[in-house]
C-alpha cells in the first residue's frame, strides 16, 4: 500500500521543498535533514530539461537560486548540473531579506532523490508549472517513468497546477496517486469583483471579512471537476481553501487531501502567512487532513504530538 493512504492519527508532516530554515530548498542536504528531524516526508519541486531529464527545482528561472538567468525548461541536464545553488537568498519580493545557508548545493535529479529516499521519507512530486501548458505535458510521463524504474511508487504521489502533465502521468501509469493543486491566487483576478457581492453561504464566510473569492475557489476545490478529469485520487490546496466539510467530501470519495504552506520562510507567493500559524496546525489536524506541507517541520511535529498528548 501506497505509505500517504496508511493509516495514521495525526497528518503527515511533509517538509517543503526538504528542510530550507536548515539548508537551501529542493536538496540533497535538505532531503537528508527530513530523515534527520523524523519528517514523514518531504515535497519537492520537478522541471524538465530540453533533453528530457527530470531535475529538482523549484523556479523556471534559476536566477534568484543560482545567479544564473534563463530557463531550467531550456538547458540540458549537462547545463544544469554544473549551476549551484547560492549560500545567500533572497526570501521575500523586494530581495531586502536574506537567509544564508552553510555551503552552496547543487541541483539533484529526480531519479537520484527517489533512490537514495524511497523508504525513508514519503514524497509529493509536484510537477512545477505557473499555468496550465499542453506543450509541456510530456513532463507527466517522464516523471512517470522515473518513478517506475526507481521501484517508488509506494511511497511517493504527485501533484501540479497543470492538469495536462497530470494526464499524461495517469495515461503513462495509472497506478500512481496523483492529483491537482489549487492555490488561492487562481482567482486573485475575481477577488475585486466577488467582494462587492453579499458574503456566500458557506463555512469560510465564518472568518472575519468578506471571504467570497475563498469560498467560491472552496467550492470549485470540492466540486472535484479536474480530478475527475485527470483520474486524481489526493488533492492538494492552500491551507485556507480547506474546511471540515472540504476533508469530508474528498475523504467520502476515497481521496486524500493535503494542505500548504505552514510556517512559510518564502512569503512571495505565500498566502495567508500573517494568520496564526499554531492555530491554523490546531484547525488543519482537527479537519483530518492527510498531510500538512511547512518549511519548520520541526515545529510542527512539535505542535502536533503536544496536540496529541493534550488530547
Amino acid at each position: 500500500m501506497n505509505g500517504f493512504f496508511k493509516d495514521k492519527t495525526r497528518p503527515l508532516v511533509l517538509g517543503h521543498r526538504g528542510v530550507p530554515f536548515a539548508h537551501q530548498e529542493n536538496t540533497m542536504a535538505g532531503f537528508h535533514m527530513a530523515v534527520e528531524l523524523g519528517c514523514d516526508g518531504v515535497e519537492l519541486d520537478v522541471f524538465a530539461t530540453r533533453d528530457d531529464k527530470i531535475v529538482v527545482f523549484h523556479d523556471e528561472d534559476p536566477e534568484r537560486l543560482t545567479g544564473v538567468s534563463g530557463s531550467i525548461t531550456d538547458m540540458t541536464w549537462d547545463e544544469v548540473s554544473q549551476l549551484r545553488i547560492k549560500r545567500r537568498i533572497a526570501q521575500n519580493e523586494t530581495g531586502d531579506v536574506f537567509r544564508t545557508y552553510p555551503s552552496e548545493e547543487r541541483i539533484p535529479l529526480l531519479e537520484e532523490v527517489l533512490e537514495e529516499f524511497s523508504g525513508k521519507l514519503l514524497i509529493n512530486i509536484e510537477m512545477k508549472a505557473y499555468s496550465p501548458m499542453w506543450s509541456r505535458r510530456r513532463t507527466g510521463r517522464l516523471v512517470a517513468d522515473v518513478i517506475e524504474k526507481a521501484g517508488s511508487s509506494d511511497s511517493v504521489i504527485s501533484t501540479s497546477f497543470d492538469f495536462f502533465m497530470l494526464r499524461d502521468l495517469e495515461k503513462r501509469m495509472p497506478s500512481l496517486h496523483s492529483g491537482f493543486a489549487y492555490d488561492d491566487a487562481i482567482v486573485d483576478s475575481l477577488k475585486k469583483w466577488t467582494s462587492r457581492l453579499p458574503e456566500f453561504d458557506s463555512e469560510m464566510a465564518e472568518a472575519a471579512g468578506n471571504q467570497n473569492h475563498l469560498s467560491f475557489l472552496n467550492m470549485l476545490l470540492e466540486l472535484n471537476t479536474i480530478g475527475r478529469f485527470v483520474g486524481s485520487s489526493v488533492v492538494g490546496a492552500e491551507h485556507n481553501l480547506i474546511d471540515f466539510d472540504t476533508v469530508r467530501k474528498f475523504h467520502e470519495r476515497e481521496m486524500l487531501i493535503g494542505a500548504y504552506t505552514l510556517y512559510p520562510l518564502d512569503t512571495r507567493t505565500v498566502s495567508g502567512s500573517s494568520l496564526d500559524q499554531d492555530e491554523e496546525v490546531r484547525r488543519l489536524a482537527d479537519c483530518g487532513v492527510d498531510w500538512i506541507e511547512t518549511d519548520d517541520p520541526e515545529r510542527l511535529l512539535t505542535l502536533l504530538v503536544n496536540f496529541q498528548n493534550a488530547n
